[in-house]
């Protein structure tokens, strides 16, 4: 039997959550069933290539589409060049570029995944709404990472999704690469400027809005006015960087707040290693995989309630979930852990046994298998 032929169709190869999600596919599936390509936006602003050298070390062949515009003419003809070329069975859509795989469907004979890792917080304009909407006709089967993210699809009708083939397949948790390597914790504190006494909170995640990081802070300068020990350490990098670094010096906490960067995957594991408390303090998030990642470490976790922390957290268990832009409340449950060594350990303990039971890789993988084959056999 020949291989199903797939490309994935996504707007950046950056280090965020879902290329991190379509990476592990790419990784770990059947290449004896299946073949995969990768079309993505190498000009479009704010587009990353973080993943660029994995995937050609993997021998992934790489399709950049032109432009600077995520919807350009240049782009879509060479999609439509690749489509026609390489016979492809299946585009598994990541992002907003689905449209454009959408209309070539009307000159390429293909079938259409698309994945929904995000709660909707915005339908965008009238203009891309109507769009979105009736160019999701061509969609033969859509994947959502949570039962909220579904549910969020279902209550807003954004997309049409009678008759298509519907899936529902949680992230996945990378145990082996969190879990094999052993941390020299006491060097790489010392590489961060770190004293014994240092209790610390660690954020990973992109500067925006959604990450809702200036409210972090307000929490850090509640916590640090009773335990100065207390640092925190932000892993990423945005738009919103300079502002809150602005913000931290206004609120007076240069000495407690340490801004790490854009860090290489081993980075944020060692950072992880040296953690005493998760803390995520995101507005919304349709799975949360950077707090799977902490539980994976055996960290106790602090987050804002959103569908994926709620899915992948049990509160008063592995961590405490609190309302959003609530610093008080914030800061309140991290206390209460950073007071409390033997009570942190046994939360972290706790959620690392949760994930490793409910977000293994192998059946990641294995769903997104069945569902292609299913699409691809479907009339």
């Amino acid at each position: 039997m020949k291989p199903i032929r797939i490309t994935m169709l996504i707007t950046s190869l950056s280090l965020t959550g879902t290329p991190r999600m379509m990476m592990d596919i790419i990784e770990n599936i059947n290449y004896g069933q299946f073949e995969i390509a990768v079309a993505y936006k190498p000009d479009y602003p704010g587009s990353e290539l973080d993943l660029l050298e994995n995937l050609d070390s993997l021998g992934i062949k790489l399709v950049p589409l032109q432009g600077r515009r995520l919807f350009d003419f240049w782009g879509l003809v060479d999609l439509y060049k690749h489509l026609k070329k390489d016979s492809v069975h299946i585009v598994h859509c990541w992002d907003a570029l689905s449209i454009a795989a959408r209309i070539l469907r009307l000159f390429v004979k293909f079938r259409i995944v698309q994945s929904y890792c995000n709660t909707i917080v915005s339908k965008g304009s009238f203009v891309y709404y109507i769009i979105n909407k009736t160019t999701s006709l061509f969609t033969n089967g859509v994947i959502f990472c949570s039962e909220g993210v579904h549910n969020s699809y279902k209550n807003n009708k954004t997309i049409f999704v009678r008759g298509k083939q519907i899936g529902l397949i949680y992230n996945c948790i990378n145990l082996k690469e969190i879990t094999e390597k052993i941390y020299d914790t006491k060097k790489i504190r010392s590489r961060w400027n770190l004293i014994k006494e240092n209790l610390i909170l660690t954020n990973i995640g992109y500067f925006n809005e959604q990450k809702g990081q200036n409210y972090l802070l307000d929490s850090l300068k509640i916590i640090v006015n009773n335990m100065p020990q207390v640092k925190l350490i932000l892993i990423g990098w945005g738009p919103l960087e300079k502002s809150l670094r602005v913000k931290a010096k206004e609120l007076e906490l240069e000495n407690n707040v340490i801004f790490a960067g854009k860090c290489r995957r081993d980075t944020v594991f060692e950072i992880l290693s040296i953690t005493d408390v998760f803390v995520l303090s995101s507005l919304w998030e349709g799975f949360g995989l950077v707090l799977g990642e902490a539980m994976a470490m055996a960290k106790p976790v602090v987050c804002t309630r959103t569908d994926g922390s709620e899915l992948l957290v049990e509160h008063n268990k592995t961590g405490f979930i609190v309302p959003p832009k609530n610093p008080q409340e914030f800061a309140s449950a991290v206390t209460y852990l950073v007071d409390r060594p033997i009570h942190r350990r046994e939360m972290g303990m706790l959620g690392k046994k949760r994930v490793s039971t409910l977000f293994r890789p192998g059946k990641f993988i294995r769903e997104h298998e069945a569902f292609y084959k299913k699409v691809h056999q479907s009339r």
